[in-house]
């Protein structure tokens, strides 16, 4: 008998499988590329406090450009998409990269490095596949909880686990 290719109907049957809710969500996890100018200094001895301290100021700089890969969920079908800070902090150029494969250019229109989280908008998106958000206050300790990402373009990756603290900061 084949598994069926629906969400699950209670708790009881997420215990069954995940396989249906993955198939459901896939769809809104988007890769994102992105892309931005940084400085670098030009001399090996840049980082060493004793070249430093005699040097400051007059060791060559260059301009590289450096990429970054990361995951993120649509959460409006709008082309709202939420990240991390980490993925597009800085970036001059974001592509983001459907499940499907569509691509559009994106804008970070938040961004918060201490919470490592970075909210986009993709540009000319409409009718795209979203998860809608929960409200965090109804989450317990103990709900199970998926992970859905594609890490450093190997592919996606799915892993599960538990709430296990609430309203905690960061030290």
């Amino acid at each position: 008998m084949a598994a069926e290719t629906r969400a699950p109907a209670s708790r009881a049957e997420i215990s069954l499988s995940f396989a249906p809710v993955v198939k459901a969500a896939a769809p809104a996890v988007v890769n994102i590329y992105a892309r931005k100018i940084v400085e670098r200094s030009a001399s090996p001895f840049a980082d060493d406090p004793f070249f430093r301290r005699f040097f400051s100021g007059v060791m060559p700089k260059s301009r590289q450009m450096e990429n970054s890969l990361g995951s993120g969920v649509i959460v409006a079908s709008d082309g709202l998409v939420v990240s991390n800070f980490h993925v597009v902090g800085g970036a001059s150029e974001i592509r983001v990269v459907l499940a499907d494969k569509r691509e559009f250019d994106a804008e970070v229109m938040l961004a918060d490095e201490r919470s490592d989280l970075a909210v986009l908008r993709l540009t000319g998106a409409s009718d795209l596949p979203a998860i809608p958000l929960r409200d965090s206050d109804a989450a317990e300790v103990g709900d199970l909880v998926l992970a859905i990402g594609n890490p450093f373009g190997v592919g996606q990756t799915v892993t599960s686990g538990i709430v296990s603290a609430l309203a905690r900061t960061g030290g």
